[in-house]
């Protein structure tokens, strides 16, 4: 028997339909966000952010509307890898063979940071390609 695939789910409110997309008003809360000091701390910020989704229903979503959106947690665990934990790899090889070639820390320091910044940068360049790879679905809370 083939075992559920675990998702991520985030509620939303439809925000535009267009002819084949959907935009998505989600509460990007931290993880901290339940906690009882967050009013004085600065991390839950609780920011809304407007998610493109391709559109595969039958029409019924409409502006306004709560839906969850909805992302495999292999996609999930893929935009971790990508956003963070790449660019720690490139900050720490760097921090630990530049000193080789150069004695000056300050030199070492901004040439890690530097390589991080033209990695984010090349991800810039190809964020539709990026994005593409990210596949949103939605479903509308009854």
């Amino acid at each position: 028997m083939k075992q559920k695939e675990t998702v991520i789910r985030h509620a939303g409110k439809v925000v535009s339909v267009s002819g084949s997309q959907l935009k998505v008003e989600i509460l990007a809360q931290t993880a901290c966000a339940g906690c009882h000091a967050r009013a004085v701390c600065g991390a839950s910020d609780g920011r809304t952010r407007v998610i493109p989704v391709r559109r595969q229903d039958d029409g019924s979503i409409a502006v306004g509307d709560d839906v969850d959106v909805i992302i495999r947690q292999g996609q999930g665990f893929k935009a971790v890898l990508i956003a963070y934990l790449i660019p720690l790899f490139i900050l720490l090889v760097l921090l630990l063979t530049l000193p080789m070639f150069f004695e000056n820390e300050l030199v070492t320091g901004l040439g890690a940071l530097g390589f991080v910044a033209l990695y984010y940068l090349v991800l810039a360049q190809f964020r539709d390609k990026l994005n593409s790879g990210f596949i949103f679905t939605v479903e509308k809370k009854k």
